[in-house]
């Protein structure tokens, strides 16, 4: 991207100052205008059928996309729901949508409740948080301590389904790690995976769920179905990492799980953490007796590396 990351947390606050700005009711910002600046979403046609939807905006920058077919599109992931991203969708196609999210931090399912067919992987801990016939999550889950999200479960996806989108079939893949929950789409006509935040230059093993060993093992399991002169597309960046990329983040993981990589003290969101460089991946996990990272104030609460106030 053009801007380095602290660049863009610089503008987002500058921006979130001047901007009207309310605390999150049921996944929605409700004090948010609806109607984004021009430059808010960054379309990216990667090819007739498929496009990235980028906020490089907002502060961790968040990549959705969507994957078109000939009687149905997949839309991975709504981004954070600071503004409507089904507008931008529906200007990209007029068939019926169904909304897969990577997993369920609140930047990847803002505003979901506004689409009409959602599916999750089917496991019994998403089962079970399904109440009256909506499901509700938890804010360990969602990452917010402002609300929780709640939405109406269309599809429960089994690991390994096939969904064919008319003369495209993906595959919806179980891939834990970041989280218990999180999947991946293999677009193999494409030689694409999408991978959420599973596949990053930073690692986070920081909430509830996070597992290290997982997060090697589901890319691995990527290596599988990627071909070597194929790509990944994750959720925070818009150039697509390739085959040997995928390859030195799950060798490096592998490495901090045996404890050959030396860990360095380092900061993030003023709480102390353990850190891990691992070639162009870094690896960051709480400290030990730190159970995991504290859910957020709000969709703004910038997360950054500034010193923590106790080493």
């Amino acid at each position: 991207m053009a801007m380095n990351i602290r660049e863009v947390r610089m503008r987002f606050r500058k921006w979130m100052s001047g901007a009207v700005v309310g605390t999150i009711a049921a996944n929605v910002l409700a004090a948010a205008p609806a109607s984004p600046p021009k430059d808010w979403f960054h379309i990216i046609r990667i090819d007739a059928h498929t496009f990235a939807l980028s906020e490089p905006k907002y502060w961790q920058q968040n990549v959705s996309y969507l994957l078109i077919g000939q009687k149905q599109a997949l839309l991975f992931d709504t981004g954070p729901g600071i503004y409507r991203i089904r507008d931008v969708v529906q200007t990209l196609t007029t068939l019926p949508v169904l909304v897969i999210p990577s997993h369920l931090h609140f930047d990847h399912v803002g505003r979901i409740q506004e689409f009409s067919d959602i599916g999750l992987i089917d496991i019994p801990a998403l089962r079970a948080e399904v109440h009256d016939g909506v499901f509700v999550e938890t804010e360990n889950q969602f990452m917010l301590n402002s609300s929780v999200s709640k939405f109406h479960v269309t599809k429960w996806i089994k690991d390994g389904t096939v969904i064919d989108l008319g003369g495209r079939p993906v595959t919806v893949l179980s891939t834990p790690g970041h989280t218990p929950d999180s999947v991946s789409i293999v677009d193999p006509g494409r030689k694409r995976v999408f991978s959420g935040d599973l596949v990053d230059k930073d690692v986070w093993a920081l909430t509830q769920g996070a597992d290290l060993a997982q997060i090697a093992a589901s890319v691995r399991r990527l290596l599988q179905v990627l071909p070597k002169d194929g790509s990944d597309y994750e959720a925070h960046r818009e150039p697509p990492w390739h085959y040997r990329d995928l390859e030195e983040e799950a060798a490096g993981v592998e490495s901090v799980v045996r404890g050959d990589i030396p860990v360095k003290r380092g900061c993030l969101g003023g709480q102390p953490m353990r850190t891990y460089a691992v070639g162009q991946f870094t690896v960051t996990t709480p400290l030990a007796g730190v159970v995991t990272l504290k859910p957020l104030d709000s969709v703004e609460t910038v997360l950054d590396d500034a010193p923590c106030e106790r080493q």
